[in-house]
């Protein structure tokens, strides 16, 4: 009996280390926190910064300027505005693709990286929200109540929507873990902002 059990013990353990070995194909750390799970209801920073789709290609925050997708390329459009901080845009064959701040950035540097990407057009999404497409309720059923609203006025009345923690805000950049979520005043969503910055 005692080799009988000995036995199943040591089956059992053969076949879970083969099933964890099956994910370690090598990924780096970007493409394995991009299997984090969503659970409908709950925000998680770690799988929607993972989760960023702007016009066909895939972002995470923070992301190396030198590690973009292939066919994505990147050029400084201003000075230095801050300390290490630019303005860049990412391009693809046929267009922008996006305008963000690049940061650690000292003299153009390779090592700049993103900390924060905005998804503002209907051919984007973020975690499957899509600018001028989703709406509040689908916002609220996806990532259940935020952890702070305000209501400011642009160009008309607008909602915003916090998820996750926002430290502080120094005029050029944010620090935080969090995305915000702006809606217009039919509730339909117009952005999504998702920073990761400590």
């Amino acid at each position: 009996m005692k080799k009988k059990i000995l036995l199943f013990l040591l089956c059992s353990l053969i076949s879970t280390s083969a099933f964890v070995a099956c994910g370690q194909d090598g990924n780096t750390g970007s493409e394995q926190s991009s299997s984090v799970v969503m659970v409908d209801g709950t925000f998680d920073i770690e799988a929607v910064r993972n989760s960023i789709n702007i016009k066909g290609h895939k972002f995470t925050v923070p992301q190396k300027l030198s590690e973009l997708e292939e066919g994505l390329t990147y050029e400084f459009v201003d000075e230095e505005f801050g300390d290490g901080l630019y303005t860049v845009e990412i391009s693809d064959e046929n267009a922008l693709v996006l305008s963000a701040i690049a940061e650690n950035a000292h003299k153009k540097s390779k090592k700049a990286f993103m900390c924060n990407i905005t998804a503002r057009d209907s051919d984007s999404d973020v975690a499957g929200i899509v600018p001028f497409v989703s709406t509040k309720g689908e916002v609220l059923e996806k990532f259940g109540e935020p952890d702070d609203k305000k209501t400011v006025f642009i160009r008309e009345e607008n909602e915003f929507y916090y998820y996750g923690f926002k430290e502080s805000d120094d005029g050029y950049t944010i620090k935080g873990k969090f995305m915000a979520i702006t809606f217009s005043s039919s509730d339909i969503v117009e952005k999504i902002t998702v920073n990761y910055s400590e």
